[in-house]
């Protein structure tokens, strides 16, 4: 097995000047979110920077769906908000296209494919098995965690990131992880947030839930992300 060098980053700022091999990862909540989408039988996630653009992009696209927040909570005409839970207690959704925008994650994507990542692999606990066997034999890998609205650490990225790097060094998982990411400031927010689910915090912790990577790439003007079976 090739052990690649891993390169660590932070924030939207971490998305600049890179190139290869990227995973960027948004735990709380956005990519733990389009993993449930897709494992819905979305059929594409349309991932873009801002409220405008996404219901710009939305408009073009027949019977497609909204979904994401901005601070935190999802705008009137967004059909669905930035929740696993949300997602997994939705109507039929197979074979729709959603159009999302989060304040970190969606954006840290947008923004690390513009810069030169290629594959760039979107990432939360979730999926961490499934992007590191998409990621084996690779020389060299960037991970970026993309944190609070991509201006501030955050500490359940940091960690899924810590995890991915380690896996991908063949190391084994340090087994507090999950007990600090419970303990953290970001698993506090989610507890106290009262417009948030308080189904969201597990549905975020449970480390491989699914057994597909989430690839973003660019098809024509549009980032879309499809989930890659392992």
């Amino acid at each position: 097995m090739t052990v690649p060098k891993i390169i660590r980053r932070s924030l939207l700022a971490g998305t600049q000047g890179i190139s290869g091999p990227t995973v960027v990862i948004d735990t709380f909540r956005a990519f733990t979110t389009a993993a449930f989408l897709l494992d819905r039988g979305v059929d594409r996630i349309v991932l873009t920077e801002s409220l405008d653009e996404a219901r710009s992009r939305s408009q073009s696209i027949a019977e497609s769906i909204l979904c994401g927040e901005d601070n935190s909570l999802r705008p009137d005409d967004f059909g669905l908000g930035n929740s696993p839970t949300e997602v997994e207690c939705s109507p039929e959704l197979d074979g729709r296209v959603v159009v999302m925008r989060t304040s970190a994650g969606t954006r840290s994507v947008v923004n690390a494919l513009r810069s030169g990542g290629d594959p760039v692999y979107a990432a939360g606990l979730v999926v961490a098995q499934a992007t590191v066997s998409a990621l084996r034999n690779r020389t060299q890998v960037v991970i970026v965690a993309s944190g609070l609205s991509g201006v501030t650490v955050a500490d359940e990225d940091e960690e899924t990131a810590d995890l991915i790097s380690d896996r991908l060094g063949g190391l084994s998982d340090d087994p507090a992880r999950l007990a600090r990411i419970r303990s953290g400031t970001g698993a506090e927010r989610l507890r106290t947030t009262p417009w948030i689910d308080p189904g969201d915090l597990e549905r975020c912790l449970a480390v491989d839930r699914f057994a597909f990577a989430m690839r973003a790439g660019l098809e024509g003007d549009v980032v879309v992300l499809r989930r890659e079976d392992m």
